[in-house]
């Protein structure tokens, strides 16, 4: 071993000038070998102990791949400290990065985050950076790591032999990818790949190999028996009856349609109960009640703590998230170019269409997607002069009032369709502002993060009553949805978990769903028929209202409506049956209905 050495780092027999370093060199190779397993280990001790639910064996998979990326380092650069500098800094960015996503967003990061860098970089400065007495651990061992690399010497000098073997590492590390990439080996490591548990995915298979994993779902796999043409013909049978349906509706008698997806807008209620010094949405309590005109129920969103453009895809299109890899933006990754949407078909019916967003145009490329999904018009922050803030965001408040403006600006006869996607209740919640008062306070579920969300949910809700108020002395008819994005991160409810006995790192299936279901409502200032205790999920969302303001149906609505009466909730974790049954993972692999719906979301992303 020793003579080994003495050839691959001085290119010949050991002088007794080079003999004084061979100790030195020896240190320096156990330096090269040992980083690797110190960086896995604390790469997934910044949010978990891996040894708590990854195996042995999956384990040293892992530590592999480190090693691999360290022998290459070395190979290029030639030189022992080089690599392991190179090494550790970068596994700690990665580390710190995945932590911190964990923290903010309860997911961790995948590989289609980096077509949101843009986005992120925008909010990065509404949260507030803090490591756990853990990962400030982590940190530290880095610390003695970049300290080791120091201390190391040794490089090759044989300029061919490096570019060889680095040659051959990076064949090594491609049939890495490869080899975890193929059904066989995933079944025989045990690994998981549940799309819609990247959080449990990560911890049982190791952060850099559940994102490696998730490189091959970059792209969307056609469903298996696919035919671009089937799909066509399938459509193609509902066209006539909508466009019978759309001639026989004269858009002087359209309602206006006002859609509000408002941020992080929810009910921690439904994880626990838990008391108050005072209601925190008082309004859509008392319209859960039974109130006359309105629709209440719950709706399974397929995001958590972020993400807010997938729930937009999903209502505009009709698609659903479940088809899709988890944590991917289709805003961001698969439009780019006219597609069809609920507002394509309001627009094509005589509807004015509007979107609102009081925050920056770009984020999730939305002045790009918006025009594509049929919006005539788009406002913005720009739009907005004036307006007034809550911490750092325009309030509902102003959103609402802008809604109103246009409404009743608006010319007599011609509906008006209005999307809106809010701000103020953006994350995060760690920091107290002088134009933001915390006036709900959690009485057993003591916490200020917690107080500060809720102080915000209440807001909203006083806002959402003025404008139905307002909506309801309007002559022309009008119907409103209302419903938020997604649930606040675990950080904001893990206090409601605490005083129920629920660690939410262990969650079950049901507790889960829980955390992916929002309060929605639908309310008109004309005759619908009232409900409470709906359920349904986002992608359907738009059907329920066009059906209940009795606008006519696209065709590929109609087509939706079949689908919904045997699966009347489709979303990234939840499937249920018509009977209310949640499906398990053998009935939904044998539903005929979910196969269909599949491959005609698959056509109309891609190939309509």
């Amino acid at each position: 071993m020793k003579t080994i050495i003495q050839k691959l780092f001085h290119g010949r027999t050991e002088t007794a000038a080079q003999r004084t370093g061979t100790r030195r060199i020896l240190f320096s190779v156990f330096v090269l070998l040992f980083s690797p397993i110190a960086a896995f280990q604390c790469a997934e001790w910044f949010t978990h102990n891996p040894w708590t639910i990854m195996t042995f064996r999956v384990a040293l998979w892992n530590i592999l791949f480190y090693e691999l990326v360290y022998l290459l380092l070395f190979f290029l650069t030639g030189r022992i400290r080089a690599a392991c500098l190179i090494g550790d800094f970068l596994f700690l960015i990665f580390s710190l990065t995945n932590y911190f996503i964990v923290q903010f967003r309860s997911a961790p990061i995948v590989p289609w985050d980096f077509y949101s860098i843009g986005t992120a970089a925008s909010v990065a400065g509404d949260y507030k950076y803090e490591l756990t007495p853990q990962a400030a651990v982590c940190v530290a061992v880095f610390a003695l790591l970049f300290v080791l690399a120091f201390l190391s010497r040794g490089r090759i000098r044989n300029v061919f032999w490096r570019f060889a073997a680095a040659a051959m590492i990076c064949a090594g590390l491609f049939g890495y990818i490869h080899v975890l990439h193929t059904d066989s080996f995933m079944k025989s490591m045990k690994l998981d790949q549940t799309l819609f548990t990247p959080y449990y995915m990560s911890r049982k298979d190791g952060m850099t190999t559940a994102f490696l994993i998730d490189l091959k779902f970059l792209r969307v796999d056609q469903p298996e028996g696919y035919s671009a043409d089937t799909e066509a013909a399938a459509l193609e049978k509902y066209e006539a009856p909508a466009s019978e349906a759309a001639s026989a509706a004269g858009s002087e008698s359209l309602p206006n349609i006002v859609v509000i997806m408002d941020e992080a807008f929810s009910d921690p209620a439904i994880l626990g109960d838990f008391e108050t010094n005072t209601d925190y949405m008082p309004f859509v309590h008392s319209l859960q009640q039974g109130a006359e005109n309105t629709v209440t129920g719950l709706l399974n969103v397929s995001v958590r703590g972020g993400n807010t453009a997938n729930t937009e895809y999903e209502f505009l299109t009709g698609h659903s998230m479940r088809f899709l890899p988890a944590g991917s933006v289709p805003f961001q990754q698969y439009i780019f170019g006219e597609k069809d949407s609920v507002s394509a078909w309001l627009q094509s019916l005589g509807y004015g269409t509007t979107a609102i967003h009081p925050y920056n145009s770009k984020g999730w490329n939305r002045d790009k997607v918006y025009p594509w999904l049929g919006f005539d018009t788009f406002l913005y922050n720009k739009h907005f002069p004036g307006a007034n803030r809550i911490r750092k965001y325009i309030d509902d408040e102003s959103c609402f009032q802008k809604i109103m403006e246009l409404l009743e600006n608006k010319e007599d006869g011609n509906p008006l369709f209005i999307f809106a996607v809010t701000m103020q209740n953006h994350s995060g919640y760690f920091t107290d502002f002088d134009n933001f008062t915390v006036d709900v306070n959690a009485v057993k579920a003591a916490s200020s993060t917690l107080n500060r969300y809720l102080s915000l949910m209440k807001l909203s809700d006083e806002a959402l009553e003025r404008l139905i108020h307002k909506l309801s002395g309007l002559e022309e008819k009008t119907i409103l949805v209302f419903f938020g994005d997604h649930q606040p991160n675990d950080v904001v409810v893990r206090p409601i978990w605490k005083l129920h006995g629920v660690d939410d790192t262990r969650l079950t299936e049901e507790q889960d769903i829980l955390r992916n279901q929002v309060p929605y409502l639908i309310w008109s200032n004309f005759d619908i028929e009232e409900e409470t205790g709906t359920e349904t999920s986002v992608n359907y969302l738009a059907l329920e209202l066009l059906e209940r303001a009795g606008v006519p149906l696209s065709p590929f609505l109609l087509y939706q409506k079949e689908i919904r009466e045997v699966l009347p909730v489709v979303a990234g974790k939840k499937l249920a049956a018509a009977d209310g049954r949640t499906l398990n993972e053998t009935e939904e692999a044998a539903s005929d209905e979910l196969l269909s719906y599949r491959k005609m979301q698959y056509y109309r992303m891609f190939d309509q």
